[in-house]
């Protein structure tokens, strides 16, 4: 009889330590997650760590049913029969023990992957740190085209003419230069004087790149006594936009 109690005696001790280690690797493996947990960088992450610390809690208690003393590993013998029967049961405690086994290790795996995975996950650069925010300046087309150089079609020479000192009943006359710039003919047309007192004599149409004389009178019976002036306009009769101009000046006594 001290034969069989020395081999059931053994047989507990066996158990007893296989059930302590697997106590302190489920409780390495807690301590593992609660630090993964704390460092999570998202809430998802934290959320699965904490499962699992859970269903590793849940694994512990149950490994702990299993402590020796606590409920016994093999039923005290009583009978032949009653062993037999016992033996045949299938919810005995060595098919549990194998079975929480098992479990034990289907965790262990889950735990070591979840390990492995959130420490590659910390390794790996975040998406938004690798992508880099490149801004490709391509030179937009200039829809402003460029003004053109703007040429004056109708010039003229000289800008200004000073008749001196005209005497009442007299007349001076002066002559002034009207030159086509375009390529075009262009018709022109002198401005009528302010005082009525001007009169011009001139070709009104002037050919491309050519010019024209204008000769401008002034009549001292009609112009008032005193200084004279005045600005005289030449527009193309087709188009009053091009213009030129050129002044005169006279002293009426």
């Amino acid at each position: 009889m001290s034969d069989d109690f020395g081999t059931v005696n053994v047989s507990r001790s066996d158990r007893a330590q296989e059930i302590d280690q697997l106590r302190q690797q489920f409780r390495r493996h807690r301590e593992s997650l609660q630090q993964l947990a704390a460092d999570a960088p998202a809430e998802r992450f934290a959320s699965e760590y904490n499962r699992l610390i859970a269903e590793i809690d849940a694994a512990m208690a149950k490994v702990d049913e299993l402590e020796p003393g606590m409920r016994p590993l093999v039923p005290p013998p009583r009978t032949i029969d009653s062993i037999a029967d016992y033996e045949a049961k299938p919810g005995s405690s060595g098919s549990r023990v194998v079975l929480i086994a098992v479990v034990a290790l289907i965790a262990l795996a889950a735990v070591g992957w979840l390990i492995w995975r959130a420490s590659s996950d910390r390794n790996k650069p975040s998406a938004a740190a690798e992508q880099t925010t490149t801004t490709t300046t391509t030179a937009a087309p200039s829809t402003a085209t460029e003004a053109p150089e703007i040429v004056n079609v109708l010039t003229s020479m000289p800008a200004s003419a000073d008749y001196g000192t005209i005497r009442k009943g007299t007349r001076a006359t002066r002559q002034f230069t009207i030159r086509n710039e375009s390529d075009q003919p262009v018709t022109m047309q002198v401005a009528r004087s302010a005082c009525r007192c001007l009169f011009y004599e001139y070709v009104a149409l002037v050919p491309p790149k050519a010019k024209e004389t204008v000769t401008v009178t002034i009549d001292g019976a009609r112009a008032k006594a005193g200084p004279l002036r005045e600005t005289i306009k030449v527009t193309a009769k087709s188009d009053p936009s091009i213009a030129t101009s050129f002044d005169v000046a006279a002293n009426i006594q």
